[in-house]
């Protein structure tokens, strides 16, 4: 199980796993596209704590290469909501002032800690959007839980009142993914006879309601090839 982890070319940028669990399972994540994501293991049978978070964070290679550090992994970060508060205020401890420290979270953690204090602690803040409706949403994103739609445009209301009346500076940005790249989709999901594809226009309404940008991503190429395991062991060896 691996808590820190990396991507190829993306030496600047380190990324903290967290925890193996979300209340979503969209049909294009990459948990359904292998055991691994670029040789790492990210499907960690138990959440790691912070003191184990910060530990592997200490001791990852060439650490004053990075830049940004992400709370991302297989998982939505904030269903340990503590864990990452205080994760985070030590982390800033850890690098120059002017690391971006940031977070990819559904939103929909906020079914169960309706908070968004965290936001304190972090410069930028990625939101999957992925729908403009909920029915839309439900079908691509096929949450576990009822209301995930409901919770996540709540808390987007939540975090934007947070942010405005704290005056603290966070960049926010909500996102879509494009899954017209078929071939790039787990392979148990490219036989869908009609793929769910969010209406970009109506999305980028949205984020631009809250005065937020909009950013459309590509599915994600080849993670789970046998070749990064030796990209991975290298990480590894070197902590």
């Amino acid at each position: 199980m691996d808590i820190v982890y990396s991507m190829p070319g993306q030496k600047h940028r380190m990324f903290i796993n967290v925890v193996h669990a979300c209340p979503n399972a969209c049909f294009f994540c990459v948990d359904f596209k292998g055991d691994t994501f670029f040789g790492f293991d990210l499907k960690n049978r138990r959440p790691f704590n912070t003191d184990e978070i910060i530990a592997a964070v200490e001791k990852y290679p060439s650490r004053e290469a990075i830049k940004e550090v992400y709370f991302c992994g297989i998982g939505e970060p904030l269903l340990r909501y503590d864990t990452v508060m205080e994760a985070a205020k030590q982390i800033r401890q850890l690098f120059p002032p002017q690391t971006l420290l940031a977070i990819n979270t559904s939103g929909t953690y906020f079914l169960r800690y309706p908070r968004v204090d965290f936001a304190q602690h972090f410069d930028l803040i990625q939101i999957s959007l992925n729908a403009e409706n909920e029915e839309k949403y439900n079908a691509i994103c096929r949450p576990k839980v009822r209301g995930a739609y409901r919770a996540l445009m709540m808390f987007l209301d939540e975090l934007k009142t947070y942010i405005d009346e704290s005056g603290i500076t966070c960049h926010v940005e909500l996102s879509v993914v494009d899954p017209s790249d078929v071939e790039n989709l787990p392979e148990a999901e490219r036989q869908l006879i009609n793929v769910p594809k969010p209406d970009f226009d109506s999305c980028q309404r949205i984020a631009a309601s809250y005065g937020w940008p909009l950013k459309v991503k590509s599915l994600i190429k080849n993670c789970d090839r046998d070749e990064w395991l030796d990209f991975s062991e290298g990480v590894r060896k070197a902590m």
